[in-house]
């Protein structure tokens, strides 16, 4: 076994152990759910009765549903990362973040990091480091982004130890395992803050597929879908936002984005209308659903289930997790 895949085991093993103990606390699976009709506008009417959900393809008995609405934002932290971009990308989506924050109110507890090329996070405007003092956290810093920005990306072009950005197949491992762990770290720290709280991740993703010299294919979906419930367990939705196309190899790895934020029941935007994006992570938040349903004991088998949740009214978009890990012995 390479280093690589010995090292994914490892943290697919760690990332599994955390899911599974925290679904094995409670018997049930409880899902976040986000309802919007064909205008994009939340349904705060549905019941129980209006929705069906499927555990690897059979049905489940809902055993409670519950309308969440609110008028308090959620925590957010906006991650522009610049592991998984070129240069000329960079200073593109750079200008955007300056002139899209400068914009939002001064609401809100918002703050913003830079995912460098050596793997760390360096804050621009970092969460608190007392997680009792985040209420009275605001956003105001925001009208000062230009400046902000400008430093720290000044700061963090003298960290860069190697460019990981290439598509050569030797390179792409290291850099999924770089970003991975980044990421892990990100929700690590995000997870300080008291209740659910969002991540807006500014990338162009990275392959979930790997092909190893001599070695076939190597499939990161599942350390993603891990990843995701890490994020899931910490009370994170993550959303991701990207430009598109990729300037730097001239594709979009937005599988591996479609996959992390699936897990969390969050979105990616093919955008980085960064306001427009907020606005929309903003109204999810406000009103949803939380939903669960209690599988029978032999559903509990330690491996990933897939879900489907359908609702009957017609016109109307779901948004939830798209599976889970059952622990084992429940």
């Amino acid at each position: 076994m390479s280093n690589f895949s010995s090292l994914a085991a490892a943290l697919l093993l760690a990332a599994g152990v955390f899911a599974l103990e925290a679904q094995q606390s409670t018997g049930r699976v409880a899902l976040h759910v986000v309802a919007l009709d064909s205008a994009g506008s939340p349904v705060p009417d549905l019941t129980a009765a209006d929705f069906a959900v499927f555990d690897n393809g059979s049905p489940q008995n809902i055993v409670s549903l519950h309308l969440n609405q609110s008028d308090e934002p959620r925590p957010l932290v906006i991650l522009f990362d610049l592991l998984n971009s070129n240069f000329s990308s960079r200073g593109e989506i750079w200008n955007i973040l300056k002139t899209s924050l400068s914009r939002l109110p001064a609401t809100g507890s918002l703050y913003l990091y830079l995912l460098v090329e050596d793997g760390s996070l360096y804050p621009v405007h970092g969460l608190p480091g007392n997680p009792a003092a985040q209420g009275a956290s605001d956003a105001s810093w925001v009208q000062n982004i230009g400046p902000l920005l400008d430093a720290a990306m000044h700061s963090t072009l003298q960290m860069r130890p190697q460019d990981m950005r290439r598509s050569s197949p030797v390179d792409l491992p290291e850099r999924f395992k770089t970003t991975w762990g980044a990421l892990d770290d990100m929700r690590a720290r995000m997870a300080t803050l008291h209740g659910p709280k969002q991540l807006l991740w500014v990338t162009y993703g990275f392959p979930s597929a790997i092909r190893l010299a001599g070695q076939g294919w190597w499939d990161g979906g599942p350390m993603l879908r891990q990843l995701g419930a890490r994020f899931v367990q910490s009370e994170i939705t993550v959303y991701t936002a990207d430009p598109g196309m990729n300037l730097d190899r001239g594709v979009l790895n937005r599988d591996s984005l479609d996959i992390l934020t699936g897990a969390t029941g969050g979105r990616t935007f093919s955008t980085v209308d960064l306001n427009k994006a907020i606005a929309q992570a903003e109204a999810d938040a406000r009103t949803n659903y939380s939903l669960e349903y209690q599988p029978p004991a032999r559903n509990w088998d330690g491996k990933y289930h897939k879900l489907r949740v359908t609702v009957a009214r017609k016109g109307i978009r779901l948004q939830t997790e798209q599976g889970y890990y059952a622990s084992s012995g429940s």
